[in-house]
């Protein structure tokens, strides 16, 4: 069997996996989801389609950043490698960076090093972004609403947005052996290309904060459809605090982690904890639906892709 064939069998017999162990996952829990059974049917299809803009946009932001970078992504390329990489997430290790990363270096020749750094320093950027983000609605609560803002919500989102100090470490500015400076120049330039470009910035963090915007939607929605009546702000904090769920990869799709946070919020928030858990439980089932079956046909794909055209070892870099 060809090099090209063994390739596509790995990634079948991987993406089966994946799908059977969601499958199981599912029937686990099987008593607590019948009861979503009750939930409208149009509600259910727009949290789809939320799904499937928030992985179109994903695709969008793989292509500026992976373009920037010297990788000549399509918007093709970049939506099937957004929804690959979300399925290879919901591994208990997440595998998101690790599916972006190979195909990259078979498909590109990008080195998995300018690639890595690349995507921690827009977590980081987006992080940052967020937390801020989470500070201007708590003050704009406390100053038109005389709402007292929590001090643990305070404190988290505050920490969120110090993050963006740290992109005034002198990464370019190290002096390391000969022998490493091929490879942290690589390092380097992944973290350096967002603060050498700021419309690239600019372009990032509206894409990535329309992203949020969306999954706050969905909370919105999900929420509503529970009978709890939360407001947009209080669903932004929810989305903008789920940025964290990435943190914490134990866990497939961060399951637990993700309740954990925004069911926090919302319970300081004053909301019941269980309803809040139940809408989550409503969001979460309909956005892993959407994942498998986008995950699976992407997997695939891209699979194709590189036994179709891979590139040549002497092209690529280390």
């Amino acid at each position: 069997m060809k090099t090209p064939q063994i390739r596509q069998v790995i990634v079948s017999i991987l993406s089966i996996a994946i799908i059977v162990a969601f499958v199981y996952y599912l029937y686990l829990n099987a008593d607590q989801y019948l009861r979503l059974l009750q939930i409208s049917v149009m509600g259910v299809v727009m949290l789809v389609l939320l799904s499937l803009l928030i992985s179109l946009l994903n695709g969008m932001i793989n292509v500026l950043m992976f373009r920037s970078l010297g990788a000549n992504l399509s918007q093709r390329e970049g939506f099937y490698l957004a929804a690959a990489s979300t399925l290879a997430n919901q591994l208990p290790i997440s595998g998101g960076i690790v599916t972006r990363s190979v195909y990259l270096k078979h498909r590109y020749g990008l080195s998995y090093t300018k690639n890595f750094s690349a995507t921690l320093a827009l977590f980081a950027c987006s992080i940052a972004a967020y937390g801020f983000l989470g500070v201007a609605i708590l003050a704009y609560w406390y100053f038109t609403q005389h709402v007292p803002p929590s001090p643990i919500l305070f404190i988290g989102f505050g920490g969120m947005a110090a993050g963006l100090l740290i992109f005034l470490l002198p990464l370019d500015k190290i002096r390391i052996p000969d022998f490493l400076l091929r490879w942290l120049d690589q390092a380097v330039e992944g973290w350096t290309v967002i603060g050498r470009n700021p419309q690239l910035l600019a372009q990032l963090l509206g894409l990535q904060t329309s992203t949020m915007l969306l999954m706050a939607a969905r909370y919105w929605l999900a929420f509503h459809m529970v009978s709890q009546n939360v407001t947009v702000g209080q669903v932004i904090l929810f989305a903008s605090a789920s940025i964290l769920t990435q943190l914490v990869s134990f866990a497939p799709g961060g399951l637990g982690v993700r309740e954990a946070i925004v069911g926090g919020i919302a319970a300081a928030l004053g909301f019941d904890a269980a309803v809040s858990l139940f809408a989550l439980a409503l969001d979460r089932l309909v956005s892993t639906v959407v994942i498998v079956v986008l995950g699976w046909i992407s997997m695939v794909s891209l699979g194709n892709q590189i036994a179709d055209s891979p590139i040549k070892p002497e092209e690529q870099e280390p």
